[in-house]
């Protein structure tokens, strides 16, 4: 009699429910929750669970945080470094169904599209006792093969609480992604604001010296500044805001809005040497032509520029003139075909998706079909010696008699009419 049916019990029991060594996959801010569930205040050691560094000695994982696609291999690696039995808690919103970043272009929702999940640790982040919760799920899983919990939430309508305020335009659920067709992008828009020195900045200052290179300059938020201008008055607009006390650029961005055809470029300006303007942030936005973009560098104003022109030249492919940097690749490896500039919306992004019932790695492949050809021919088969022919069913034919008969062994004639 074989005794695995008396001893899995204590396997289940001693071997793996109180022996849970979970390794962390820490891509968000969950990973500071699971520090503190196993820190002196929770001590969720004392439940038979430790942390350990190596996926091939752990049968536990916490995945902590949204999933790229980019990150997706790497879950699916460590995951499969695991010896079996193995399990899998998915902490925060953004590991269950995407969280906040679940209309992102990046993200994987839900993570059980590469791994299979077995507890879900609700909350952004979930707390300590939530972390806890999920482990004595697991291990009741362990002993008993399922997950349930051991607490029953209360449903609780919350219309009768509070009216809740309309949206223009509602999360769907179940969470997909939306993509409007024509975006709006919202650049110099003017908010009112409780900033005297900005308006009396702005009025004293930036309107008689940028007269004639500014289209519109408004107050977009406290400390913030939008001056917009045209392409060919950018360097006029640049060099009056560096008279002015405006002596370096944080950022370079370029917006790509391919239904408009146009890059919308943005220079983050601000001030090291003047005490008063050191909060303020001055966005110099101009729009140029997408299947032209070129506008003039202004590294000789403000050579802080110098490195982010580069990395917007590799991003979108806007050619800086002035800048002698233009034409090479800065971020992006030397042999990156000339068809580069990953960042336009028009580039088709490639995708690798690890399904977990599946083969690993690669894309979910169907089996080949064979191709559809011509019936085969059947070999010809040897012919059998010549047979006498059959006799039709509707014709009487009486057969032959044998030349002996046994005894006790009566005649027979096959289709006789009687």
């Amino acid at each position: 009699m074989s005794l695995d049916k008396y001893l899995e019990p204590y396997k289940k029991w001693g071997g793996t429910k109180y022996s849970l060594w979970p390794v962390h996959l820490v891509t968000a801010c969950c990973g500071v929750e699971m520090a503190h569930t196993w820190n002196p205040t929770y001590d969720a050691e004392r439940l038979g669970s430790l942390p350990w560094h190596a996926p091939r000695q752990t049968n536990l994982i916490l995945v902590e945080g949204t999933i790229t696609f980019k990150m997706a291999r790497v879950l699916r690696y460590v995951w499969e470094q695991m010896s079996d039995p193995k399990y899998v808690i998915a902490m925060g919103s953004c590991a269950a169904e995407g969280g906040i970043f679940w209309n992102s272009y990046h993200a994987v929702p839900p993570v059980n599209k590469i791994i299979p999940i077995d507890a879900y640790a609700i909350g952004c982040p979930p707390t300590p006792e939530a972390v806890i919760q999920m482990i004595k799920i697991v291990q009741r899983k362990i002993e008993t093969g399922e997950a349930k919990a051991n607490v029953k939430p209360k449903t609780i309508d919350l219309t009768k609480i509070f009216t809740p305020s309309p949206t223009k335009q509602p999360a769907p659920n179940p969470p997909h992604r939306i993509t409007p067709p024509n975006p709006h992008i919202p650049i110099c828009q003017e908010k009112k604001v409780e900033w005297p020195f900005g308006y009396e900045l702005i009025n004293n200052q930036l309107m008689p010296t940028l007269k004639e290179s500014a289209k519109k300059i408004v107050v977009t938020d406290i400390n913030r500044i939008c001056i917009d201008t045209e392409p060919n008055k950018l360097r006029d607009a640049a060099s009056s805001l560096s008279k002015l006390g405006f002596d370096h650029v944080k950022s370079v961005n370029v917006i790509d809005a391919p239904h408009e055809n146009k890059f919308y470029i943005e220079y983050w300006i601000s001030s090291y040497g003047k005490k008063e303007l050191m909060p303020v942030l001055i966005s110099l936005t101009t729009e140029i032509p997408r299947d032209n973009p070129r506008v003039p560098s202004l590294i000789d104003i403000w050579p802080s520029a110098d490195y982010m022109e580069r990395e917007m030249y590799d991003f979108f492919g806007v050619w800086f003139e002035g800048n002698p940097w233009m034409g090479k690749n800065f971020l992006l490896d030397p042999d990156t075909p000339p068809v580069k500039f990953p960042l336009r919306k028009d580039v088709p992004i490639v995708r690798e998706f690890y399904i977990v019932d599946r083969e690993f790695p690669g894309l979910p492949v169907a089996p080949p079909q064979p191709k559809p050809t011509a019936a085969p021919q059947k070999p010809a088969q040897p012919k059998p010696a010549q047979q006498a022919p059959q006799p039709k069913p509707t014709e009487a034919t009486p057969q032959s008699k044998p030349a002996q008969e046994k005894p006790g062994e009566g005649k027979q004639e096959v289709g006789s009419t009687g």
